[in-house]
């Protein structure tokens, strides 16, 4: 091959690269199928196996019973896209957008989709994906209001804005799921394991926080009225603006015996006339 030609090759997978977002496509098995997707934004039955689209934009596009296993798509945006029959084994997925894509009779055996949006995917009893998983989609999907999920993991799940109110979620492991703007009224949390989990202004009112463990948690601005911390472990949360008010309709907020070392509680409001000022500079 000359300079010349080598040079154009280079330019042309360029291109591709920037079509497609910032992914790197150098692992890629052929790259004509790449060129075939990046040109029509479909590419039904393609051999991309092991392929780094990380990052890439993909909406809408049309990869049904393509051969994606071991791919890395980590953070792509695959919303609305037909992965219908699709060979997904072993790719990482992992905060990547698969909002109202099409997951009917996918592999998705042994996938990493931690933070992964799944919410209105399409999945049936044909798709293959991990149970933990599987739940997760259930909740975004379908709901999980009054739910029975005691000892459920679902750490790392992408729980957005979900409504949980009244669920059981007694010793769930709850690990930096995201959980911000979610509403837990009510829910049962006893004895949870909530490390580095984001509730960012979650709805906790009347939840059951007894002994869950809380350190490094981020509560800033949750509403926690007449929740039960009794025995809870807080250590490094944070709690800043935080409604912990006595009300009289609501009741208190139960701290008996929680350990709050190290939390921060700026701006917290612990009564209707006052706020902490722990933690502030």
């Amino acid at each position: 091959m000359s300079g010349h030609e080598f040079t154009i090759k280079i330019v042309r997978a360029g291109i591709i690269i920037s079509a497609l977002g910032v992914a790197d496509f150098s692992l890629a098995k052929n790259q004509e199928q790449i060129k075939l997707l990046q040109d029509t934004n479909q590419c039904q039955g393609c051999d991309l196996r092991g392929a780094s689209l990380s990052r890439a934009n993909l909406k809408g596009v049309n990869l049904k019973r393509a051969d994606l296993s071991g791919a890395d798509l980590k953070s792509a945006n695959l919303e609305s896209a037909d992965l219908s029959d699709t060979n997904l084994r072993d790719a990482g997925l992992n905060f990547a957008n698969l909002e109202n894509a099409d997951l009917r009779g996918a592999d998705l055996s042994n996938v990493n989709l931690s933070a992964a949006r799944l919410k209105n995917a399409r999945i049936d009893r044909r798709t293959k994906i991990d149970v933990k998983w599987r739940l997760v989609w259930e909740i975004v999907s379908l709901g999980g209001r009054g739910r029975e999920m005691s000892g459920a993991d679902l750490s790392q799940a992408n729980l957005q804005a979900v409504n949980l109110s009244g669920a059981n979620l007694s010793r769930a492991n709850l690990s930096a799921a995201q959980l911000n703007h979610a509403n837990l009224n009510s829910v049962n949390l006893s004895g949870a394991k909530l490390v580095n989990a984001d509730l960012n202004r979650a709805n906790l009112t009347h939840a059951n926080l007894s002994n869950a463990n809380l350190s490094n948690a981020n509560l800033s601005g949750a509403d926690l009225g007449a929740a039960d911390l009794r025995g809870a472990d807080l250590r490094g949360a944070d709690l800043r603006g935080a409604d912990l008010r006595f009300d009289s309709y609501w009741g208190n907020t139960r701290l008996e015996g929680a350990n709050l070392e190290g939390s921060n509680l700026c701006g917290a409001m612990v009564s209707d006339e006052k706020r902490s000022d722990q933690g502030c500079d």
